[in-house]
């Protein structure tokens, strides 16, 4: 039986760990040329589905909370399904201050999400031949929340749909680039 190191990477010649890589990369490029090119409506979709996610969700677990109220644990049920629901259903009528927090929210995520990016490539450059790409991809993670950060909230209804847009795109290019290397070290 063959058994990897602690490090969640597989060996450099080991193909099972980067199986669908391609695909998901060409899936994720589409969808973020998609959104740069239509920043507004990509952010106002973006807001709707989040908000109606929000609101099923929290109907659900309302309802679900309902369905165990003789346990003790359903209050802690309704509170938290209800507050998303709220959210949700407040997202729904107020789309321009839904926009607003998926903003902040996105900004704080791309900036998370470049730093963990970052420093998963240094520390995987080691085990892979080409862990620029995902350095590549956390700094334009990480400039598209410093672009957010400086912009909101007076870019807001634009600027989310195209950060969105830029970091699928940089993500989906970096995972397509990691599959074609993967492959030509085979």
């Amino acid at each position: 039986m063959q058994t990897y190191p602690t490090s969640p990477m597989p060996p450099v010649g080991d193909r099972a760990g980067f199986r669908h890589l391609r695909l998901v990369g060409v899936i994720l490029a589409v969808i973020g040329a998609l959104a740069i090119l239509l920043p507004t409506l990509a952010t106002f979709e973006a807001e709707l589905l989040v908000a109606w996610m929000l609101t099923v969700w929290g109907a659900a677990g309302l309802w679900f909370s309902w369905a165990i109220r003789p346990a003790p644990e359903s209050r802690y049920g309704f509170a938290g399904f209800g507050i998303l629901f709220v959210v949700g259903v407040a997202f729904i009528l107020f789309p321009l201050a839904g926009i607003a927090t998926l903003t902040v929210l996105m900004m704080v995520s791309f900036l998370m999400e470049g730093i963990l990016s970052i420093l998963f490539g240094l520390r995987s450059s080691a085990k892979v031949s080409n862990w620029g790409w995902l350095v590549f991809s956390g700094l334009c993670s990480f400039a598209a929340g410093v672009v957010v950060l400086f912009g909101w909230p007076w870019t807001a209804s634009w600027t989310l749909g195209l950060m969105m847009g830029l970091n699928f795109l940089s993500t989906g290019l970096s995972l397509v680039m990691l599959d074609r290397r993967q492959s030509a070290l085979r």
